[in-house]
């Protein structure tokens, strides 16, 4: 049946046992003005009962998925990309494997194409962000994915090494940048939003617990929690489930895990729904996300003199159209602070006064604003080339009196 006539349809039913309700609640309140009694509390229960029923029809039909999902095989096509090993004896990086696995299914998703070669740098995250060896929390990896963006595996690869500096990407890394417009956190053990999001974003990045039977070994089969003896928290990836498996109510998962393909069923696990705490926190991503180009080199005055505001220009373009903040570097130690948001490649103007002779790059970088507060900030653009302001000695020093007091002041300060 059409989903919007049957959504027309439950919402004439709903109405009318809305207004059934309303009806009997009149017809008590004019006869006895008492609705705490019995027969008022049973009729209120039935009517609510059965409010509660159509509401849960509606919502099983209309969002039903299939009782099946594997993003290995959609439409005969494998989106999600291959097993990778973290090292977990010598680097606790779980959260950053378990985040880019999702990312990376996640961009072949948005554009369409299963066949992409998408091979994202988690030594980039482990090297540049917070987080460590000793772990990190999924919600800050993907908050910072979404601050910083990106890159590809070959201009960091991972060595399992949080000590690795950021500065050893490649030297083109910018232009490689990406990351997410948003993440979102599913409510924690709705097996059934858990479900309708795997399906309609992508694979998802999750959290578990991992117990004795689970690591370092377990041979494959649907994993039910045997051990008692609690090893450590994990951050895996979904990627599919089986409502078919088991009886019911039950059913599994289908997740990616960054133990190496000798684990488990050649590096990937199916787990029983409601093991190990898997429901509890589960996020979907959307995106992608690209960062502001480099923004356009300040206009202004070239020669100026000190005590005396100017005003400098300059703009800059987001490929997702994005709002963008500004930040002008005055070269003297100070800077304007953020600023905005302005439109796309909208001129923004802002003024500085310098308080000494000297020269003065000036440059400008942005980032973008991708949500509808303040705080959901995206990736920021590189820094502008600088435009150079010469602010030359004051026209008062022409006195040569004046002149000698201020080289005999820089002598004794070189004394």
């Amino acid at each position: 049946m059409n989903k919007k006539l049957f959504s027309i349809l439950i919402s004439i039913l709903l109405i009318f046992t809305i207004f059934t309700a309303n009806a009997t609640t009149l017809k008590h309140t004019k006869n006895n003005y008492n609705f705490k009694s019995k027969s008022d509390t049973n009729e209120y229960l039935i009517t609510h009962e059965i409010i509660k029923s159509v509401v849960n029809l509606y919502d099983s039909i209309i969002h039903k998925t299939p009782d099946k999902w594997n993003w290995r095989d959609v439409n005969d096509e494998d989106w999600t990309t291959p097993i990778k090993d973290q090292c977990q004896d010598e680097c606790g990086s779980c959260w950053a494997f378990g985040a880019l696995g999702g990312l990376e299914s996640n961009y072949k998703i948005w554009m369409n194409d299963s066949s992409l070669d998408v091979d994202l740098s988690e030594q980039y995250i482990l090297s540049c962000s917070s987080g460590s060896c000793n772990g990190w929390f999924l919600s800050s990896t993907l908050k910072w994915i979404k601050n910083n963006g990106i890159i590809l595996e070959d201009c960091m690869p991972y060595e399992a090494d949080d000590a690795i500096p950021c500065e050893s990407k490649c030297e083109n890394w910018r232009d490689q940048l990406f990351g997410i417009k948003s993440y979102k956190k599913i409510p924690r053990d709705d097996i059934n939003a858990i479900r309708e999001a795997l399906v309609t974003y992508g694979p998802l990045p999750a959290t578990m617990d991992v117990y004795s039977d689970f690591y370092p070994e377990w041979n494959g089969g649907v994993y039910k929690q045997t051990s008692d003896e609690y090893v450590f928290g994990h951050v895996i990836t979904i990627v599919g489930y089986d409502d078919t498996w088991g009886g019911e109510n039950e059913g599994y998962w289908i997740c990616k895990n960054s133990w190496g393909a000798e684990w488990g069923e050649d590096g990937w696990f199916r787990i029983a729904y409601r093991e190990c705490n898997i429901e509890d926190y589960v996020y979907y991503l959307e995106g992608p996300n690209y960062p502001p180009n480099k923004p356009d080199t300040p206009t202004g005055t070239k020669t100026g003199a000190p005590g005396v505001e100017y005003t400098y220009i300059s703009s800059c373009v987001d490929p997702d159209e994005d709002e963008l903040y500004y930040i002008f570097d005055w070269g003297d130690g100070t800077d304007s602070g953020w600023f905005g948001p302005y439109k796309s490649s909208e001129k923004v103007s802002v003024n500085h006064t310098w308080v000494a002779k000297g020269k003065y790059p000036i440059s400008v970088k942005t980032k973008e604003l991708i949500g509808p507060n303040i705080i959901d900030i995206g990736i920021e653009s590189e820094w502008s080339d600088p435009f150079e302001i010469s602010i030359p000695k004051n026209k008062i020093l022409n006195n040569p009196l004046i002149r000698l007091l201020d080289n005999l002041t820089n002598l004794f300060q070189l004394l």
